[in-house]
């Protein structure tokens, strides 16, 4: 028996399984893989392992004992520890508050001193380097990640949950984060990692546990696999091995930047002297590590951030001074990378969410009375053309927060990606997505493309702007190092651009 097994565990919401009849075994010091698309299940099971939900049917074993954890506190006061996709910190307080906020030490005070040395240690020990006084909302994504992981260590714990560690991530955090998972496994730690991308799970899993619609597809032995068997059982289907661009973009512009500048007082510059312009019927590439500039030069367009200086123009004319309300009506389209603060309403429907750009247009909206009638229809269409999975009996009245990250950035997509939109700014759009649903939302931005219309992708995956883009610019520290064309990209050229030299020094 492994240190932990899970037996026959069902879960349904509204009437519809989200786990049925799954079974899982881990061992201590093994790196377990628990894949499967958007929807299949793997973050509700680990969410019944760590206590968030009370599995309807099943049980658990944990280090030989039959157990049921009420909540996560129980879960991890018997060395169970979970990091969530979206982190649980508090942005105001310290990394060392965040990491002992909580703790029981009954009527003792809390010694900082030994807190703070049981940190660094930890931190030196698994190279998760980090500044215990350094405020959270200071530190990037990856920085986050460290301070959750050392949170559930500073606990004791035997496992550690990771879900969606890397989406995230920037490739060589990746590396470093994998550095970290394979000393915690000779430690003797069991960790079961929650991901989409193949390349990760062949790199660092023992195992794999297949899940689709709710269900155990199969168990494999990850030396004994490849990625295209896993894919199958997966999805139950082969990916497509590239994308066909129809047609060479235009000569005409749709969007131009024209030294473009955002500058705060006291703090280094957002974005710095951008010139860059996207023709109609191009996929632009934005390249670079994420936080050098990527966010601000996407809500700049968009007209969620104000510049200070510069101008903007989209179809010839000057937007700097317009709002966002009014680009969209235009013709601009923004999917955010954080899905859950700027895409959506969390706690409104899947049919509210869907209208959030059109509710007070015709023919949705007449005379301040809305056509529920065709608001249900339009919700409808989206389901069925974005694949998108819901629960209970009316599609459209599924509430958004109960849907999985990757159905709910179909939503933002439908939404965001239609046929009135002349411009998307698509940034991160598959962070987090299974492969399937991945290869679902970069078939869309190339149809968009094809059919003329104008795509800004910006992206920390190296390999999906390199596959849908017409031309990639490289970001770094809020300048524009350089554009490649599509027959020029070269990967070791792009990777020195994104550490801060210009294109004009590599051909020097």
């Amino acid at each position: 028996m492994g240190i932990l097994e899970m037996k026959h565990i069902s879960k349904a919401f509204s009437g519809v399984y989200a786990n049925e009849d799954i079974s899982l075994s881990v061992e201590k010091g093994e790196i377990h893989a628990l894949l499967g698309e958007n929807g299949a299940g793997k973050t509700t099971l680990m969410n019944i392992l760590f206590g968030i939900y009370s599995a309807d049917e099943g049980e658990i074993f944990w280090k030989g004992e039959k157990v049921h954890f009420s909540s996560p506190k129980a879960a991890i006061e018997s060395g169970i520890g979970m990091v969530h996709q979206h982190f649980s910190l508090v942005q105001k307080l310290s990394v060392l508050d965040n990491i002992i906020l909580g703790m029981d030490t009954g009527f003792k005070a809390l010694d900082r001193k030994q807190a703070r040395e049981k940190i660094l240690n930890l931190a030196g020990k698994y190279g998760l380097k980090v500044n215990p006084d350094a405020l959270i909302n200071h530190l990037s994504v990856g920085q986050q990640q460290r301070v959750e992981i050392l949170k559930a260590l500073y606990r004791d714990v035997d496992l550690l949950i990771l879900d969606e560690p890397t989406g995230v991530l920037t490739p060589s955090e990746t590396e470093h984060f994998f550095g970290v998972l394979r000393r915690l496994k000779e430690e003797g730690y069991a960790i079961i990692i929650i991901t989409h991308r193949m390349s990760e799970i062949m790199s660092i899993s023992d195992r794999v546990t297949i899940l689709r619609d709710g269900k155990k597809i199969i168990d494999l032995v990850t030396a004994e696999t490849n990625p295209s068997e896993l894919s199958n059982y997966m999805i139950g289907r082969q990916l497509k091995s590239g994308f066909v661009m129809e047609n060479k973009a235009s000569d005409e512009e749709t969007l131009c930047l024209k030294h473009v500048s955002i500058i705060k007082a006291r703090q280094p510059e957002f974005l710095s002297d951008i010139c860059l312009d996207i023709k109609k019927g191009e996929i632009l590439g934005i390249a670079g590590v994420d936080g050098n500039g990527q966010k601000e030069l996407a809500e700049a367009i968009a007209g969620v951030r104000k510049i200070t200086e510069g101008t903007i123009w989209f179809e010839g004319k000057d937007i700097t001074k317009t709002t966002v309300k009014q680009r969209f009506e235009m013709g601009i389209s923004y999917v955010s990378d954080d899905r859950h603060a700027d895409g959506l309403v969390l706690d409104m429907t899947l049919e509210d969410n869907v209208m959030l750009r059109d509710y007070d247009r015709q023919p949705y909206s007449k005379y301040s009375f809305l056509n529920e009638k065709l608001i249900r229809e339009k919700a409808e269409k989206a389901i069925d053309e974005y694949k998108i999975k819901t629960s209970g009996t009316s599609k459209g009245d599924t509430v958004v927060r109960l849907m999985s990250g990757g159905n709910q950035q179909k939503v933002i997509i439908a939404r965001e990606v239609s046929d009135s939109a002349k411009l998307v700014i698509a940034s991160q759009p598959t962070r987090g997505l299974d492969i399937g649903a991945t290869e679902f939302v970069r078939q869309v931005l190339m149809d968009h493309r094809n059919k003329g219309g104008s795509v800004l992708l910006i992206s920390a995956d190296l390999e999906e702007i390199v596959a849908l883009s017409d031309r990639i610019a490289v970001m770094f520290g809020g300048r524009i190092m350089g554009v490649l064309d599509r027959e020029h990209i070269n990967m070791e050229k792009i990777g020195l651009m994104m550490g801060g030299i210009t294109e004009e020094e590599i051909k020097e």
